[in-house]
């Protein structure tokens, strides 16, 4: 008889939209906890990733944060977090992580469409920071021996019709295919360690 899987979803607010299509792709096996908070920034994230990830709790943690890092409030010209304070950041989270978990799956940020969102009194993201902070990240998680999930990758091209207005969150059917990728990735690693 197949043990279950425990399964952690960490992330910000596109982690909590698409984790109802995750369990719903994934089988009944893979016992999926997701936090109701929005994990946010990566400093965010740092400081309860302890209280999210108890030691030795989940078989796989797929974890995702980065889009409140390089957001750009009102006036600002850089994003909130610098690229140095984001890797220090994800240094911290990372170490608990490669320390009390099982296997890690580092998503990278979705991609963002810039003619869509914010006027001058509203946060804007910039699709070049993403890519930035993305690359910043890959190389990071893969220093740790993290597995890889390019959901910005999969999706880049292919986003017409899946962005709210705003256009960083993704509407029913975004979120659905946001949803079959992580659910696709934690499959792939459970076959591939062998995750009973």
């Amino acid at each position: 008889m197949r043990m279950n899987r425990h399964v952690a979803l960490i992330g910000d607010s596109i982690r909590l939209q698409a984790a109802p299509y995750v369990r719903e792709r994934l089988p009944m096996s893979y016992q999926v906890h997701s936090p109701p908070e929005n994990g946010k920034a990566s400093g965010d994230m740092a400081a309860r990733i302890q209280e999210w990830v108890p030691p030795n709790t989940f078989d796989i943690v797929h974890v995702n944060c980065g889009l409140h890092d390089v957001r750009r409030e009102p006036g600002e010209q850089t994003p909130r977090r610098s690229p140095e304070e984001y890797v220090a950041s994800l240094r911290c989270i990372f170490d608990h992580l490669a320390a009390k978990a099982g296997s890690v799956i580092w998503a990278t940020s979705t991609p963002v469409d810039e003619s869509l969102h914010g006027g001058i009194d509203m946060p804007r993201w910039h699709a070049s920071d993403v890519v930035t902070y993305n690359l910043l990240s890959v190389e990071l998680a893969i220093e740790y021996g993290f597995r890889i999930n390019d959901i910005h990758g999969r999706l880049s091209g292919a986003t017409q019709g899946l962005f709210m207005p705003d256009g960083v969150h993704f509407n029913h059917a975004g979120n659905q295919l946001i949803g079959h990728h992580i659910a696709t990735a934690i499959q792939q690693v459970a076959r591939r360690e062998n995750i009973r």
